[in-house]
């Protein structure tokens, strides 16, 4: 048995949401969930941690460990009023995956045999088989980042790093079977001003994101989606977690120190950024 792309009657919407286990996810499912008929939560345990900093000097280790700490703090302010975990009761089936457990048959008979009509995701491992089969061209995704200028991993990181605060933001899109390569549905971008630090301007990212995932999801119940192809752009970027290491998190907060989102916000007012979005 295989779900249907999205509902055939879309004011119907039965949400299955994908997404990882930290506060930012959390407020992602509650958000959704004060708003759709959520039928099922997996709560994904990457294995991931970008925090881990092995051959870095002690000053340079402080560095790393304050950017993470700040993380969880600004994340608590931002969405700690509205991040629990969803429990599991009749009308929603919730479960805690392990590593290596998101992509199973085992995720995909969670979701169908509770009637998930529309599949929606952030922040897991990437997504494949036999998901990508069991819900073909019909999985949204909350891509943290601008497709297609920024695909992959922390794609709000690293603009930052390269001095391109223009390319922050969320992109809404189909997942096919690349990394953040399918249609997009809609992007959003957060307003940075002078004293922003880089978890002020992810978590309002991560808002916007959120704000923008509720919109196409109206959309969709409504019928009024339209996917656009993602073009091409000359120095499309794509990271993997590969190309990640702390001591990049150093090279950041270098910048930072050297006024980069002053001079943004500076350059910004003098001339909109040239990037195009899908409103």
């Amino acid at each position: 048995m295989h779900a249907e792309p999205f509902p055939s009657n879309r004011s119907a919407l039965r949400l299955g949401i994908l997404t990882s286990v930290e506060t930012r996810h959390r407020y992602f499912v509650q958000a959704l969930r004060s708003r759709f008929d959520v039928a099922a939560v997996g709560y994904e345990q990457t294995g991931y941690d970008p925090s881990a900093a092995p051959d870095l000097t002690p000053e340079e280790s402080r560095i790393v460990e304050n950017h993470f700490a700040e993380r969880s703090r600004q994340e608590q302010i931002h969405f700690g009023r509205q991040c629990e975990f969803v429990p599991e009761t009749e009308s929603c089936a919730v479960r805690l995956m392990p590593p290596g457990r998101l992509n199973s048959p085992a995720t995909l008979g969670l979701l169908e045999s509770h009637g998930v009509n529309t599949l929606v995701v952030y922040g897991t491992n990437l997504i494949r088989t036999p998901l990508l089969e069991g819900f073909a061209g019909g999985v949204i995704n909350l891509h943290l980042g601008l497709s297609p200028y920024y695909r992959g991993t922390a794609t709000n990181f690293y603009p930052l790093l390269n001095e391109e605060p223009e390319y922050v933001g969320a992109t809404i899109h189909l997942i096919d079977a690349g990394i953040d390569s399918g249609p997009i549905l809609k992007h959003a971008r957060p307003t940075i001003v002078a004293d922003d630090g880089p978890h002020t301007i992810g978590c309002k990212a991560i808002t916007a994101g959120t704000e923008a995932m509720i919109a196409v999801l109206n959309d969709l119940s409504r019928g009024t989606l339209k996917p656009v192809p993602q073009w091409k752009v000359p120095n499309a970027r794509l990271y993997l977690r590969k190309d990640y290491h702390p001591r990049q998190v150093v090279e950041l907060y270098r910048k930072l120190d050297d006024g980069l989102i002053r001079r943004y916000v500076e350059r910004a007012a003098k001339s909109p950024p040239p990037v195009r979005l899908i409103p």
